[in-house]
């Protein structure tokens, strides 16, 4: 993987919250491989700056969200990145949906899921079907409302607040 993921100047341009976020992340989403298990995405993750993993962490999981829900994000290899999305929340300021993933996460028995799929869907097994369905359809409404309120807006003023984590020098 290259070691500087980072973009052209001219990304800061771009007026759209969500479409910043996803450009200046674009790169480092074609470069990080989230299927082959965590040892292997920590190692991919490794070259970002924190600002990159905090919003790469962001897309994957406002992508899988927006496609199934909470409950696809933990089944799918995208869960891996959880507790990578809550410091991203964190990091970018979006606290109102930093409390809602921390909620999610605490409906896991036993505490957050485990980074691996496969132990996270022995652990989402054991929640009862329809009380998951019922409490993931919760969070996925409210995380669709912050989406846009929140965390793009947030998003959007972290990258303008430390360009030097996002583009090239120039």
């Amino acid at each position: 993987m290259a070691t500087d993921l980072r973009v052209s100047p001219d990304v800061l341009r771009e007026a759209d919250d969500g479409q910043l976020a996803w450009r200046v992340i674009a790169p480092a989403y074609d470069a990080v491989n989230i299927y082959d298990g965590p040892a292997a995405l920590d190692a991919d993750l490794a070259p970002l700056t924190p600002g990159q993993r905090a919003l790469l962490a962001l897309h994957w999981t406002v992508g899988e969200v927006c496609n199934g829900g909470f409950d696809q994000y933990f089944v799918n290899a995208t869960g891996d990145l959880a507790l990578e999305a809550l410091a991203g929340l964190r990091r970018v300021g979006a606290a109102e949906t930093a409390a809602l993933l921390e909620r999610v996460l605490g409906a896991f028995p036993g505490g957050p899921p485990p980074r691996d799929r496969e132990a996270r869907a022995e652990a989402m097994g054991a929640l009862d079907d329809d009380a998951r369905a019922a409490l993931f359809e919760e969070f996925d409404e409210r995380f669709y409302a912050l989406m846009d309120a929140e965390l793009y807006p947030r998003a959007a003023a972290y990258v303008r607040a430390h360009p030097e984590e996002f583009v090239l020098p120039r």
